[in-house]
């Protein structure tokens, strides 16, 4: 969620995105302000773009753990009750075959989840989600796996931030069943779900009804997955980037760093006219152990949008993403700048080089001067104590998953 510090902040950001013709530019603030009451949450349920919601509970369903065709139901729709009734019921059924949630979440199953990844350009939070389900399950999944399979699967879902297209209409275009027949060839399909039936028994009986919304793998939206596994000696052990949302041209990108250590810092710079086109905003400490918790960077990305830059200047954090970021955004870099990397070290003034199509995000410096810096670099003191300081002594980089070791240090 964005913090503003007054309305007049909250309008000079929404006006050209939000409010259109609908109101003349000096009308009320709070006329503008209670039109967004009205019409920003009309009902239940949740966002209605491929947020980490959705994309959680489409990979649920993927992974087998929901029942086909249950996880984008309009919240207000009969339809949810009756699948509540049915997936009651199937609980009854897997505790009488004894079959539990570590059977049904196999290497294969997550390899399913990472393809329904790519084909919807879901949310950068799911890679996190993913990585460290399979590690609680002891499923050895790593970026490699994101990696291979975004190259591969293309994005074939229109819903917003990648198409103009809302969950609402994912689910009358046929739902999970009719994405996982339409990807169905970068499926294991021997993988078992709760219902009862295989992956291969829900996809082969299963097509989009609107290929407005879900496309087909022959004409899709883009020809590869939605995200980007980055690496370089910015990022030795990867860092992810949701493609979809930056322009072609902009996927080889050379710009200036403007570096600050947390979101809140950056977004100030946003709005007062600091940050300017071809900048990249650098936003650290703001990673696993850092923040500590690897918070959302959103307000930046955000008001970068707002202001209209936000195909003009890069965003580059050891932080993760909302699903709705919409504009250029690396995140997850690591290792983070509380444990001494790269990103840490990067000085105002600095050039970043950025290379989408190749995959690499890099400091132009020297070898021997990321070392020295590196040699100089103090740790920050803690910023938590309590339950969020344990978690900051304990946390993984955001390339295993960013949960807690297994063994407290």
């Amino acid at each position: 969620m964005c913090v503003y510090n007054n309305k007049q902040t909250l309008i000079s950001e929404l006006d050209q995105i939000v409010f259109g013709n609908q109101f003349d530019h000096n009308e009320e603030i709070d006329k503008k302000i209670k039109y967004l009451e009205n019409n920003v949450c009309p009902g239940p349920g949740a966002c209605s773009l491929m947020g980490t919601a959705n994309t959680m509970q489409i990979l649920t369903e993927v992974l087998g753990l929901s029942l086909p065709g249950s996880s984008v139901i309009p919240a207000t729709y009969a339809e949810k009750e009756r699948f509540a009734t049915q997936t009651g019921r199937s609980i009854i059924t897997l505790v009488e075959k004894n079959i539990k949630p570590s059977d049904i979440m196999t290497k294969a199953a997550f390899l399913n989840g990472i393809a329904a990844t790519m084909a919807v350009a879901g949310s950068t939070n799911a890679v996190l989600h993913l990585l460290s389900f399979a590690r609680e399950v002891g499923v050895d999944l790593t970026l490699l796996d994101f990696d291979r399979l975004s190259k591969i699967v293309p994005v074939i879902s229109r819903v917003k931030p990648t198409g103009m297209a809302t969950v609402v209409d994912f689910y009358r275009a046929g739902g999970v069943p009719a994405l996982m027949g339409e990807i169905k060839q970068f499926l294991h399909k021997d993988c078992i779900t709760v219902s009862g039936l295989t992956i291969g028994q829900i996809s082969e009986k299963s097509k989009s009804r609107d290929c407005n919304v879900i496309t087909t793998v022959d004409n899709p939206v883009f020809p590869n997955g939605g995200i980007a596994v980055m690496k370089g000696n910015i990022a030795l052990n990867g860092a992810i980037c949701r493609t979809t949302t930056i322009p072609k041209e902009k996927y080889a990108f050379t710009g200036i760093a403007k570096v600050f250590d947390c979101d809140e810092d950056a977004h100030e710079a946003v709005l007062n006219g600091t940050i300017k086109i071809g900048d990249v905003v650098v936003i650290r400490y703001e990673g696993p152990r850092g923040a500590p918790g690897m918070r959302e960077v959103m307000l930046t990305t955000d008001a970068l949008v707002g202001k209209g830059m936000g195909h003009d200047v890069f965003v580059l954090t050891d932080g993760r993403f909302s699903g709705f970021t919409e504009g250029m955004a690396i995140g997850h870099v690591s290792p983070e700048a509380a444990i001494g990397g790269v990103i840490g070290v990067i000085q105002d003034g600095d050039v970043l080089k950025i290379d989408i199509v190749n995959r690499t995000v890099d400091l132009d410096v020297s070898k021997d001067e990321i070392t020295k810096r590196i040699e100089s670099w103090e740790k920050p003191e803690k910023k938590e104590c309590g339950i969020v300081g344990i978690y900051a002594n304990n946390a993984l980089q955001a390339h295993l998953g960013a949960m807690m070791e297994d063994r407290f240090s």
